[in-house]
């Protein structure tokens, strides 16, 4: 009896399906994948003088609290590693959220460091760029790799209140 609803099933499908021998991909265009949400891949963002993880970073290291940020300017490679509090350039890159206790990414604000990377990058300050990364594991670290070629750009919109 269920091998009969099986048959039914895969039957239906067929049923739905449309024969077109002659059909071309000709004219079709592959839509790029930044123009897609990448809700569950480590990204950061560059915006407005602050620096951003997504959740997905965060998400992927629970137990981290403090991580560092090292550019390689030669390769244009950014990678934030976890560190602990006391070392050099160490900050905090999540909050808990009190209602559910779960960890949230924090908005570093980085003047200076965002303007050594749009300078070195020749990127428009007028712009956001977001990052895709890599979750690597070596010697028994993990941390995020970032190459700062591949940026996605997207110009911003500024708000009443900003300066112009």
């Amino acid at each position: 009896m269920m091998h009969d609803q099986i048959e039914t099933s895969v039957s239906s499908i067929d049923d739905e399906i449309i024969v077109d021998e002659g059909f071309t991909y000709d004219g079709y265009q592959v839509v790029r994948g930044e123009f897609f949400a990448h809700l569950h891949e480590p990204s950061i963002t560059f915006n407005n003088c602050k620096l951003s993880a997504n959740t997905a970073c965060v998400n992927k290291l629970p137990d981290v609290e403090y991580v560092q940020i090292r550019v390689n300017p030669e390769e244009m490679k950014l990678i934030i590693q976890p560190c602990r509090e006391d070392d050099k350039g160490s900050f905090l890159w999540s909050s808990v959220k009190q209602e559910n206790g779960r960890k949230n990414p924090r908005q570093i604000t980085c003047k200076v460091f965002i303007a050594m990377v749009y300078h070195m990058m020749d990127w428009n300050p007028d712009y956001r760029y977001k990052l895709m990364g890599k979750l690597i594991k070596s010697n028994g670290e993990n941390f995020f790799v970032f190459d700062l070629k591949a940026a996605e750009v997207y110009h911003r919109i500024r708000q009443d209140d900003e300066g112009q």
